[in-house]
């Protein structure tokens, strides 16, 4: 952006914005390489980097230090050049800048400390006069002066290794694309010459992690309401897209980051009950909006491993918060990412699909409901004789299952605290006004005490990993928990109920808190506490 100060020419360059909660190991790669590539879009560097930070909730450690991560990954030097702008500044009251940034705490200090005590209050909903601008023209000048006019400059090293292995994911990227139409073509010529399966019944099954947006992605396909309450068997849910009978199997959700010995008994137990339900695809929910690491992989590997090997031929990877992407196509989110991503996308027979919006939307359904239609007729290919070989391996795997080892202490307290903080977040949404904010400043903390020696750590290479697992494990729930404070608070302060109704509404409307993509809340942890069936027939979305 571009534009014409007081006679001074001003190129303003807007980042993708990373979770305050979330290290720099979670980021996705192409963020971390947007934000490098920012320092070469303003020839010859950037003057000022203004680092913005909310008000509206307290600063932590962790704050400070997944700030600090993404900042130092542009530069270790950058901080000479950084002033920091404070948003959101009627939740101050009366309290000045300076008091805010004092009583805050000390790792807010040390930031400060670190930008030189550079910072500013902005807030356009409260600059009448435009004095706020001005105070940070006139800050941006004098640090400006300061450095004698120098400019920011990255690494040279460093930016040519980045456009080298930008251009590698791009060519890798459309040659995945290309792989992939390809084959679809082929799949579909086949298909063509069997009309009349597209009426048939289909059945899916959802599989996913903790806040992938699993629950959501099956309202999204059959349109249905979503629920926020907590999955411990599987939902089934019935419903007609174009016609169609199809019927959406939700199971609990996996952790992220812990093993899957630490899950509950019921995933293990009512991801293996999905089978019963015969169903002719699985639907792996992965979010487009984080890193995916080898560790995300061998979780992955470890919870669908009582399903058999064969179950990869029915298997999909369906990438929510595809918003994320902005303008990249989701074959560059899966190179740039690399080897892990890169393997789980073959054992799926390299099929995938994205919803680029968590909303109702038919030709991002359609889309999928061909997708699954076209991996049916692959697999169908594959087949030979694995309907006598599945039962064998389905009775093999269940007997697997009675070997997982059982750590109920841990177990235990990661699922009180998981509900407890549900409860507490329901309570929070009830009871807040414009004046009054739940708990404000509060963060999650950690749902273990890992500082003595009762946990069993037999399962892990060290304490410091459980500990590490368990953070990031919270960090995501934190993020989403924060993002529906502040939404609801913005429906408060205009008065507009209307669009505040319900957590539906609160999920729609998240891509607004954080202001450069969609990205929405789904208690993934959660639909129903019995197996449930809801029935949508009478509903056709034609």
């Amino acid at each position: 952006m571009e534009g014409n100060i007081h006679g001074r020419k001003i190129i303003l360059v807007d980042t993708p914005g990373w979770w305050k909660c979330y290290q720099l190991c979670d980021t996705p790669e192409r963020l971390k390489a947007e934000l490098v590539k920012s320092t070469n879009i303003c020839p010859p560097g950037p003057h000022v980097f203004l680092l913005v930070i909310e008000v509206d909730f307290a600063f932590s450690e962790k704050h400070r230090k997944v700030a600090e991560g993404h900042m130092q990954f542009i530069g270790d030097d950058i901080w000479n050049q950084t002033i920091i702008v404070f948003t959101k500044l009627k939740h101050l009251g009366d309290k000045t800048m300076e008091q805010y940034v004092e009583r805050e705490g000390e790792n807010l200090n040390k930031l400060t400390q670190k930008c030189g005590n550079r910072y500013v209050g902005f807030d356009t909903n409260l600059d009448t006069d435009g004095s706020q601008v001005k105070e940070l023209l006139r800050q941006i000048e004098k640090l400006v002066s300061e450095n004698n006019g120098c400019f920011f400059q990255v690494d040279a090293r460093k930016l040519m290794d980045l456009e080298i292995t930008m251009k590698n994911v791009e060519e890798k990227a459309a040659a995945r694309e290309h792989q992939v139409l390809e084959k679809r073509r082929k799949l579909k010529e086949i298909k063509s010459a069997d009309a009349g399966n597209d009426a048939t019944p289909l059945n899916i099954v959802l599989l996913g992690w903790v806040l992938s947006g699993k629950t959501l992605a099956g309202s999204v396909i059959l349109g249905t309401d979503i629920s926020f309450d907590k999955t411990e068997k599987c939902v089934r849910t019935c419903g007609k897209v174009n016609g169609r009978q199809i019927a959406v199997v939700d199971t609990p959700s996996w952790w992220k980051f812990l093993p899957h010995q630490l899950n509950t008994d019921s995933v293990k137990t009512e991801i293996l009950k999905a089978i019963d339900s015969s169903p002719h695809a699985f639907l792996l929910v992965i979010p487009a909006d984080t890193s995916f690491l080898e560790e995300q992989l061998e979780v992955i590997l470890e919870n669908m491993r009582p399903l058999g090997e064969k179950v990869w031929r029915q298997t999909m990877v369906l990438f929510t918060w595809g918003g994320s992407l902005g303008n990249k196509p989701i074959e560059y989110h899966i190179e740039s990412e690399g080897d892990a991503l890169v393997r789980l996308i073959e054992m799926c027979g390299n099929r995938y699909h994205v919803f680029e919006s968590m909303k109702e939307d038919h030709t991002q359904v359609n889309q999928l409901l061909e997708k699954i239609e076209e991996m049916l007729i692959e697999s169908a290919l594959l087949k030979s004789n694995d309907e006598h070989q599945g039962e064998k391996k389905k009775s093999q795997e269940r007997e697997v299952l009675s070997e997982w080892i059982p750590v109920k202490d841990v177990k235990k307290l990661l699922n009180e605290e998981w509900d407890r903080s549900d409860a507490i977040m329901k309570e929070m949404l009830k009871t807040m006004t414009p004046q009054r904010v739940v708990k404000r400043g509060e963060s999650i903390q950690l749902p273990l005490d890992l500082s003595g020696e009762a946990i069993n750590t037999e399962l892990f290479i060290n304490k410091h990993q459980l500990k590490d697992a368990l953070e990031r494990e919270w960090n995501r729930r934190e993020a989403v928990d924060s993002s529906r404070i502040q939404y609801k608070l913005k429906c408060l302060d205009g008065n507009d109920m209307s669009s505040c109704i319900n957590d539906e509404d609160i999920q729609m409307s998240l891509a607004k808190v954080h202001n450069w993509y969609q990205r929405h809340y789904s208690s993934d942890y959660g639909s129903a506490s019995s197996y449930e069936e809801y029935d949508k027939t009478e509903q056709d979305r034609d």
